[in-house]
C-alpha cells in the first residue's frame, strides 16, 4: 500500500514516496518505493513490493543494453522501456497481488541534460504528467497536491519542504501509508540530488501552525 507523489515545480521535479509496506496478513517492516537509478532517473512504484524490485531490475538491465547500442539515450527511451516491462508484468501477474501496481518516473529530457519532466506508466500506457498522484492513499492526498503543488509556482526546495506535511496528514485517514518519506529531487540541467528521508511531522505542531494560520 502507497502514496507516490510527483510534480513539476519552478525549477525541477520532485518525486516522493511513502516506506510502508502492508499485505493482507502483516504490516512488514520498511521498504524503499523511490530508487534512483543508474541509468540516470527516478523511479517510484505503487503496488506489489516484490513486483516493484522486479521491474527496476529489468528496467536497468534493458537501460544498459540499450546504452551500449545507443551511447545518446533521451528520457522518452528509458520510458518506452518502462512501458514494455510494466506491460509484461501486468500480464504476468494479473489476479495474482493485492494491489494494482503502477509507477511514476523522472529525469532529463536528455538523461544527462535538459527540463527535467515526470510521467506516469500504467499497464494501459504512459503520460507525461505536470503532476503525479498514485497509489492506495491518492484518492486523500489529491486535493492537497491540487491545492499546493499542481500550481507548479513552488521552487523544489520549497515543494519538498511540504512534502512531509502531506504525507502525515494522508496517513492519518490512511492507514496503509505511513513510515516517513523519501524525496528525489531532480533540477533542470542538474544530474539527480541524493534522495532523502523525512519523518512525519508533529501533529500537534501542524494543528498550532494551522490554527495559527488561521488568526486562531
Amino acid at each position: 500500500m502507497t502514496l507516490i507523489i510527483g510534480a513539476r515545480c519552478q525549477d525541477g521535479i520532485v518525486l516522493a514516496a511513502d516506506r510502508m509496506r502492508m499485505s493482507r496478513y502483516e504490516k512488514g517492516p520498511d521498504t524503499n518505493k523511490l530508487f534512483k537509478l543508474d541509468c540516470g532517473v527516478l523511479l517510484a512504484g505503487a503496488g506489489d513490493d516484490a513486483v516493484l524490485n522486479e521491474a527496476r531490475i529489468f528496467i536497468e538491465r534493458r537501460a544498459k543494453e540499450l546504452q551500449s547500442e545507443a551511447p545518446q539515450r533521451e528520457l522518452f527511451d528509458i520510458v518506452e522501456i518502462t512501458k514494455s516491462v510494466v506491460n509484461e508484468l501486468v500480464d504476468c501477474y494479473r489476479d495474482k497481488v493485492e494491489e494494482s501496481f503502477g509507477y511514476v518516473l523522472a529525469g532529463l529530457e536528455n538523461v544527462s541534460n535538459g527540463m527535467a519532466r515526470v510521467y506516469t506508466i500504467f499497464g494501459a500506457g504512459f503520460s507525461d504528467v505536470p503532476w503525479a498522484c498514485i497509489g492506495a492513499g491518492s484518492s486523500y492526498a489529491r486535493p492537497l497536491v491540487e491545492l499546493l503543488l499542481a500550481q507548479g509556482n513552488l521552487s523544489t526546495k520549497e515543494a519538498a519542504k511540504t512534502i512531509p506535511t502531506l504525507f502525515t496528514l494522508v496517513s492519518n485517514v490512511q492507514t496503509t501509508v505511513g513510515g516517513g518519506v523519501d524525496i528525489g529531487i531532480i533540477k533542470d540541467e542538474q544530474s539527480i540530488e541524493n534522495i532523502m528521508h523525512k519523518d512525519e511531522v508533529s501533529l500537534s505542531r501542524l494543528r498550532s501552525a494551522i490554527l495559527g494560520a488561521m488568526d486562531v
